[in-house]
Formats: structure tokens, C-alpha cells, sequence
């Protein structure tokens, strides 16, 4: 779930009209493929870094970053996700902590179970006694030490929060560990663990030294599809406050051509979705909702708040910031709608500024295809909105 939306969105500059013949159907010309019509005079939306939105140091004025600190252990990061696993499991399998309780700074909905896996995650860490900062979904940035801390903990006690209230297995817990610099990004991320919550079984990963699946006391392997036949694919597109309106035409002939022969999931867990990579359940994972909100935010900013509830929601760092790391390390391909790294994200800022899309598969080969897929439909779908836009004189309806 994101933190701390932003309201507005900064706006492309205009672009001269281009007028074009409305796309097409794409033809299926062969087993798993898409014939896609070419978009006449239509430029493709140039990327746009997410903006810098200002937040305070952690560093005190004056003491410089320890870039050089250790690396924190993996027994730590599996200690502080496992504190969390044991407060939450039985709830989760007895479908419990459905009520609602509150909302996040976002406009996220915070339900009974994210408030009992976050303080299970304080009462760890304040007893641990660790030269450590975190910044977690609910409790933002916090710190219980007297001194200068070390390491910076990014954690989603609950990322699934909405597949663990209704009992299914799709839920996780993420820690990431970077040392404390000015400005963390992703890049900086040192280390990190997704441990499931209803399976004895957790993916962990330090940067430069691959990927490795701890399960029932045993070490794995990754093990990644290599298949880049569409038509087989299993995948799963992140639904949650994106409007439905705008990912599912988009995706419609995607999910038509897999759905029979491979697998169409909804997903409400990007760090879920993405460790299935790893296990070879999924060939791919996409969320790029955030693409609309960043070519055409006049357009569509209003379904976005409309899907979310009075907010734009979308993915927040600490929805990726382990998850990505092991999927990276594992050998899968992973970047935003634009073909763009994900290294930049801010690891300390949850506003709109900073969300992100993702598209993410298990080979290079299906992954140019799905990004090919989707770059040229979202420009289609783009084109017509403001075709409708345009004629309406004002946003889409």
C-alpha cells in the first residue's frame, strides 16, 4: 500500500495534436503472438524522472555517512520479518483482522491486521536495541536508538494485506537494508528478505551475490521460466486503486490470448508477485498504471482518485525495495513502463512523485515482448483519451 500521495502531479508539456486513425484490433498472427498496428505520427511519451520530493536527513548536521558499515546480517532480517509472521499467521489463517481501522497518511486503507503486524514490528525492534532506523507503510520514519544509527530498515509488515484478511497465501513480509546515507534510493539497497506468511519459506538476497529460497531447512535455487511464449504465460497485473477503466482495455487481448492456455492473476502484492519469478508460478508481473498518471495526468488523474478512494495510490518503495532487489539478483529483467531502471526510486518518500510502474519477467526475450506490447497499447489507449478529451473539452469522463 503507498504513503503519503501527493495531490497533484506535474503535467507533460503539451504536445502538438496529431491526428490518426484509431488503432486497430491486434491480429493474432501465430501461436503466442500480437500483431500490433503501428501508431501514425505519434511520438512516443519521453520519460519522466519521478520529482525529488524534499525530506529530512537522516544524517545529523555535521556527522558525515557511514557508508563502510557492515552489511546487516541475513539471521537480522529474517529475525525481524519472522517477529511479524508469528503475530499475524494465525490471524491469516483464521481470516481475521478484516475490519477497517483507519486510513493511511495515503488514503490507503488500513485494516486490523496491518495494525497488529506493525506493532509487532516495534516491539521487536525497540527490544533489539540495534543501531538501526526503519521506515515502514504505517509508522513512516522512526528510530529507537540514543545514537547515530547505522543501518535504515525499509519494511511492508504486510504487503497483501488485502489477500491475508481474507485468508489466502498471497501475502508477504519485506525487510530491505541499506546503510544510513543522505537521499537512500534503490540502488542503495544493501540486502533483504520476502518471507511468505503462511509457508515456511523465505527469499532473501544480498546485492553482487545472488539469489537463494530458504524452505523447510533447505537452500534453493532460483528457478525462472524460460519460456517467452506468450500464449502460456502466467502473469499477474496489480489491481488495487488503479482504475479499471484504463489497465484492463489496455490488457484485454493479453489476458485473452493467456488467460485459456497460461494464467491470468489479479495481484495484490507486488513483492508476492515478483518472488513467484523465482519459483516459476509466474512468467511475468506488470503494474503500469503510474505510466497514464505520468503522460496524460490531467486526463486521468481523476479516475485515479476515484479507484482510490479520494487518493492516488500506487507503488510505494517499501512495496519494492527487497522484493526487487532478489528479482534482480535471481536474473529476471525488471523495469518501469518506460523501459526505465528502477534504481532511483527514493527509498524515504511514498508521495505520487515517486510512485513507479514495473513491468518484470523471468527471461529477457518475454520481457521484450511484453514491453512492447504494452508500450504500444498504452499509447493507443492514450491517443483515444485525448481524442475523447479534446472532444469533450475538457478530461475524460
Amino acid at each position: 500500500m503507498a504513503k503519503k500521495s501527493a495531490k497533484k502531479v506535474s503535467k507533460p508539456a503539451p504536445k502538438k495534436s496529431a491526428k490518426a486513425a484509431a488503432p486497430k484490433p491486434a491480429a493474432k498472427t501465430e501461436k503466442g503472438s500480437l500483431q500490433l498496428r503501428p501508431i501514425p505520427k505519434l511520438e512516443p511519451p519521453k520519460p519522466r524522472a519521478a520529482t525529488p520530493i524534499s525530506r529530512p536527513s537522516l544524517i545529523t548536521p555535521g556527522r558525515p555517512a557511514n557508508p563502510r558499515a557492515k552489511v546487516l546480517s541475513r539471521e537480522f532480517l529474517f529475525d525481524v520479518a519472522n517477529a511479524v509472521r508469528v503475530a499475524v499467521e494465525p490471524l491469516v489463517r483464521q481470516a481475521k483482522g478484516r475490519e477497517i481501522v483507519g486510513s493511511a497518511q495515503s488514503g490507503d486503507t488500513t485494516f486490523g491486521l496491518d495494525k497488529v503486524a506493525e506493532k509487532a514490528l516495534l516491539t521487536f525492534l525497540r527490544e533489539a536495541k540495534m543501531p538501526v532506523a526503519y521506515y515502514s507503510e504505517d509508522a513512516g520514519y522512526a528510530t529507537f536508538t540514543t545514537g547515530q544509527p547505522q543501518h535504515l530498515l525499509v519494511v511492508d509488515p504486510i504487503d497483501g494485506s488485502r489477500a491475508a484478511k481474507s485468508g489466502f497465501e498471497g501475502c508477504v513480509i519485506s525487510v530491505a537494508s541499506t546503510r544510513v546515507i543522505e537521499r537512500p534510493r534503490i540502488i542503495d539497497i544493501d540486502n533483504g528478505c520476502v518471507m511468505e506468511i503462511l509457508h515456511q519459506r523465505t527469499f532473501y538476497a544480498e546485492r553482487g551475490k545472488g539469489a537463494k529460497i530458504f524452505a523447510d531447512g533447505a537452500i534453493k535455487k532460483p528457478k525462472l521460466s524460460k519460456s517467452a511464449d506468450l500464449e502460456t504465460m502466467s502473469w499477474s497485473l496489480t489491481v488495487p486503486a488503479r482504475p479499471a477503466e484504463l489497465i484492463f482495455p489496455t490488457a484485454a487481448k493479453l489476458i485473452d490470448l493467456t488467460s485459456l492456455k497460461g494464467g491470468f492473476f489479479a495481484c495484490n502484492s507486488t513483492s508476492y508477485s515478483l518472488t513467484r519469478l523465482l519459483t516459476c508460478q509466474y512468467d511475468a508481473c506488470v503494474d503500469f498504471a503510474n505510466r497514464f498518471l505520468r503522460d496524460i495526468p490531467n486526463i486521468v488523474e481523476d479516475a485515479f482518485i476515484n479507484a482510490g478512494r479520494g487518493a492516488v495510490l500506487g507503488i510505494a518503495p517499501y512495496d519494492i525495495a527487497a522484493s526487487l532487489l532478489i528479482a534482480r539478483e535471481a536474473g529476471c529483467v525488471v523495469t518501469d513502463a518506460f523501459g526505465n531502471s528502477l534504481d532511483d526510486v527514493l527509498l524515504l518518500d511514498s508521495s505520487v512523485a515517486n510512485h513507479r510502474s514495473l513491468i518484470a519477467a523471468a527471461n529477457k526475450e518475454l520481457y521484450e515482448k511484453l514491453f512492447s506490447f504494452f508500450d504500444t497499447r498504452i499509447r493507443q489507449f492514450e491517443q483515444l483519451l485525448q481524442r475523447r478529451a479534446q472532444a469533450g473539452g475538457g478530461q475524460s469522463q
